[in-house]
């Protein structure tokens, strides 16, 4: 008698043990921030494509939130749920103590025996029909949320959203009026594997999409710090040679740094990233060229993907405003 006693015990413990014993955590309000305001003097093909991208995210966060505050009876009411079969199994167990209280005088009887199997069987069974009533509120209830969430956006990876802290990118290359200097040297750097890389003026012809050099990548791809060039080239190695064409891919992380105590520098990794290819044909000496040199950097740009990278077309993505800002330094 005494081990059926504590089979139905430790059932009964089993089935309360089954909700916890903590509180049922409440649901954050939400802080989803204001909308963002486009830029309104960024014109042009890039200006558009961030301002419809802007529009796109402003779009999806008034989903998000939506979503958010139509999950949030439901959340609600699963800690209630929670709360009331906790009380509920209680009951139960306290049920069964006043069983075993009453009973215990005739136990050891056979019809005290087969009292207090009954009382403990139908109390295992009331707390089990507590735990399924229980799963089935969760499992409706986990159906409901389904059906809020179902549509909202999924992050693919490909385009975040767009940087604005440094301002406007460049639009309208200015026009190649004879003698424009394309072949003028802005700047030199050298690979971690000793190849020399030419950054030439270059041009850009946006209504052919033509060109190379720095007007390229300043023009369409928004590089505006030359020292993007330097440093990234000065760091790497190249991923493929064809011929004398060489294809750098160079990943960099932002870094956020500021000044502690005693002016002591405290960087924080903020988690963006982006990876910049760099296209450059070095081969020398080169006819079209007026001093024989090579003709050197024929692209710059970010890779899509990347934190804050604008992908205006599948062949033409903007350079974030941070990269500018934070040159890195490996």
């Amino acid at each position: 008698m005494a081990m059926a006693v504590l089979g139905v015990d430790s059932t009964l413990q089993r089935l309360r043990a089954l909700l916890g014993s903590g509180r049922p955590p409440e649901w954050p309000a939400p802080s989803f921030g204001r909308r963002v305001a486009p830029v309104p003097e960024w014109r042009g093909d890039a200006g558009d494509a961030a301002h419809a991208r802007s529009e796109l995210l402003g779009d999806q966060r008034q989903r998000i939130a939506d979503a958010h505050r139509a999950v949030s009876p439901i959340v609600q009411y699963a800690a209630q749920a929670t709360t009331d079969a906790r009380s509920r199994l209680d009951t139960v167990f306290s049920q069964w103590q006043a069983d075993k209280a009453v009973l215990g005088p005739v136990a050891t009887t056979p019809a005290g025996t087969a009292a207090l199997l009954r009382a403990g069987s139908l109390r295992v069974s009331e707390a089990t029909a507590i735990v399924h009533q229980t799963q089935a509120q969760f499992d409706a209830l986990a159906d409901r949320v389904r059906k809020v969430t179902g549509d909202l956006p999924i992050s693919n990876g490909a385009v975040q959203a767009v940087d604005f802290v440094g301002g406007p990118l460049p639009q309208r290359p200015p026009p190649q009026i004879p003698p424009y200097p394309i072949n003028d040297v802005l700047a030199v750097a050298t690979d971690l594997d000793g190849n020399r890389v030419v950054l030439r003026r270059g041009y850009y012809d946006a209504a052919a999409d033509r060109g190379f050099g720095w007007d390229k990548a300043y023009w369409k791809h928004g590089v505006i710090n030359m020292n993007v060039f330097k440093d990234l080239i000065s760091h790497s190695r190249p991923v493929s040679n064809d011929n004398g064409v060489l294809v750098y891919e160079v990943p960099i992380n932002r870094v956020h740094c500021t000044k502690g105590f005693l002016g002591m520098v405290d960087c924080q990794d903020t988690g963006e990233s982006v990876t910049m290819r760099i296209v450059a044909n070095v081969n020398e000496p080169r006819p079209d060229v007026p001093d024989s040199g090579q003709k050197g950097v024929i692209t710059m740009y970010p890779l899509r993907g990347g934190s804050g990278v604008v992908e205006v077309r599948p062949d033409w993505t903007l350079t974030p405003p941070w990269v500018n800002n934070n040159v890195p330094i490996n």
